[in-house]
This record gives structure tokens, C-alpha cells and sequence, in this order.
């Protein structure tokens, strides 16, 4: 079936641009442990404005442009939207490295992800962190038609559950973020949503670090950072839930728990900007994002081109 936009505007350029914004303000941090990170907040944001997105954006893009203009999810329009915007300066991770040499060596897509780390297939947030804009494009009661989007975006590159689980949770967010789902019933909606029994625990691990009201660094310990599924997705859910009437305040909190930072940030942005729209975010950590032949200029045409508003 054949997807169009089901938001305005205002929450479809929130997705891309919180996006953007997470991952720019993350870069910085990317690695670092939570105490390493400096206090963050609007003074710090002030004096070290978010600039140039990684290849968390970049390949977040080529999946809202895909959507916009095949109306699905075609493995291989994508793969050559990914390869043609491929920008190794970026930051791509090793596995992404890997499976894109395969595709340009000619082989085939599912095998070429499957053969990442010794067969078992990546479990990584990569599939996840590009999903959000995937979710602009369906109503809340299609969550079932949501999810196989996004196994067709993530099979590109993840083939292990926890990978796919992952960025399926990441879209369920975003989706209730649109639909301004009160952030009071999201963890009974994700306790009772089909996962994997792993992410379940995460949840709970997450529910005790709210009702402590554990700091980014205390629930990093708890919840993990790291770049795998398994810690990225509940780390950037902590984050929008315990702060789920700001979008600044979501996603420094998620860039604050360290570790994978720049995909934590570009998670929680995604899901806050969808929430709060593009006027939530601060204009002025807009205002020195890139804007080169693909930066906020190219960004927000698409956005207006999506919801049928001329530029």
C-alpha cells in the first residue's frame, strides 16, 4: 500500500530536525562516559551551537525520502540512496562500513547483513536511529503496517532481533510522540507491546530509574548507553519520559547519559521533535545547522514537499 503523510507540517520537520539538533549536540560527546560530559544546558548549547550532523541524519534522510517518494519501504531504491549519499567522514560505524563494501562488491542484501559478526548479524541502534520519519506516515491503529516498514528499512543493515526489536520500539515511540500520547502511559503501552522478552527487562530497569528520578549519569549505570539495541533504544526512552515537557531538557538529558551519544541524542530528538513540533525546538540551535547542498534548506523542502506546502 502506497503511504502519504499523516502530520502536519510543524511535527514532520520536528522528526527531522530534532534529529539533526540530537545527533549534532551528541557528536561532541560521542564515546565519552557520563562524567567526562560537562554540565549540559541552554548557556553550554549557547557557547557550542550544534553544526553538522553525522551519518545518523544522513541516512535518516534517504529513509524520509524513500517514504516520500515510493510511498514504502523498496530495499533496493534504498540501498542506492544510501550508497549515493554514502559520506565516510561522517562517522559510519564498522558494520555499516563492512556491509556497504559487500553491496558494492554486488552482494545481495540480505546476505551481506547477515554476515556481519560471525553470521549472528548486527544488534546494534544503526537501524533504529533512521526510522522516525518511517512513523509520520502511519495512524496510530496501523502499528502492525508501522512495523513491517521498518523491518523492511532495518533488514538493509540488521538482521539480528534485538537490532530489529530496536528500531520497531524507536517507531512505536515516535508514533505516540505524534499521536501526543501522555507520557504517563507510555510504559504500560511499551510493557504491553511484542518484543523481545530482553527489552521487557529494560523497561522495568527504566520504571525504577523514573520513579528515583535517577540523574542521566545514575541511569546510564542502570540502563546503559552503549550502541547496541539493547542499551540506546531504553537509554533514549528514559530520557524523553523523564522529561516529557521539553524537548531541550529530553535531549540533553539523552546526550548527557554518554556512551553512544550522538545516537542517543538523534533518538531522543527524533521522538521530542515529534512531540513538541520544529517550533519546540530552540531557534536557536537551528540557526548554525549545516546548510550546505543537503543541510537545513534541503531538510526543510523536503519537509514542506511531504506535507504538500510549496516552498
Amino acid at each position: 500500500m502506497i503511504r502519504t503523510i499523516q502530520y502536519p507540517l510543524e511535527k514532520i520537520e520536528g522528526i527531522l530536525f530534532g534529529t539533526f539538533v540530537g545527533d549534532a549536540i551528541g557528536a561532541a560527546f560521542d564515546g565519552w562516559l557520563p562524567d567526562m560530559i560537562p554540565p549540559l544546558d541552554t548557556s553550554y548549547i549557547r557557547s557550542n551551537p550544534p553544526k553538522t550532523y553525522t551519518d545518523d541524519t544522513q541516512m535518516t534522510i534517504s529513509v524520509f525520502e524513500e517514504m516520500l517518494e515510493n510511498g514504502c519501504i523498496n530495499q533496493h531504491s534504498l540501498l542506492q540512496r544510501f550508497m549515493k549519499r554514502f559520506s565516510p567522514w561522517r562517522g559510519y560505524g564498522g558494520g555499516m562500513l563492512e556491509v556497504i563494501e559487500q553491496w558494492k562488491d554486488g552482494r545481495d542484501i540480505e546476505n551481506a547483513a547477515r554476515s556481519l559478526y560471525g553470521g549472528l548479524g548486527s544488534f546494534g541502534d544503526g537501524a533504529a536511529i533512521r526510522v522516525g520519519p518511517i512513523s509520520a506516515f502511519f495512524r496510530l491503529d496501523e502499528i502492525s503496517e508501522l512495523g513491517e516498514q521498518v523491518r523492511l528499512c532495518s533488514l538493509l543493515t540488521h538482521t539480528h532481533p534485538f537490532g530489529i526489536a530496536g528500531a520497531v520500539l524507536q517507531a512505536f515511540a515516535v508514533l505516540l510522540a505524534l499521536n501526543d500520547i501522555p507520557a504517563g502511559e507510555w510504559l504500560p503501552r511499551f510493557f504491553s507491546f511484542p518484543t523481545e522478552s530482553v527489552f521487557k527487562i529494560k523497561f522495568e530497569t527504566i520504571k525504577k530509574c523514573l520513579e528515583r528520578e535517577s540523574t542521566p549519569h545514575e541511569a546510564a549505570r542502570e540502563i546503559g548507553n552503549g550502541s547496541d539495541a539493547l542499551d540506546a533504544i531504553p537509554a533514549t526512552l528514559f530520557a524523553v519520559i523523564r522529561h516529557p515537557d521539553s524537548f531541550t531538557d529530553a535531549v540533553l538529558c539523552g546526550v548527557s547519559m554518554g556512551g553512544d551519544a550522538d545516537s542517543i541524542g538523534a533518538m531522543a530528538g527524533a521522538i521530542a521533535g515529534a512531540r513538541f513540533g520544529i517550533n519546540g525546538i530552540p531557534q536557536e540551535w537551528l540557526a548554525n545547522l549545516e546548510n550546505g547542498a543537503e543541510g537545513k534548506d534541503f531538510i526543510s523542502a523536503l519537509a514542506k514537499k511531504a506535507a504538500g506546502v510549496k516552498s
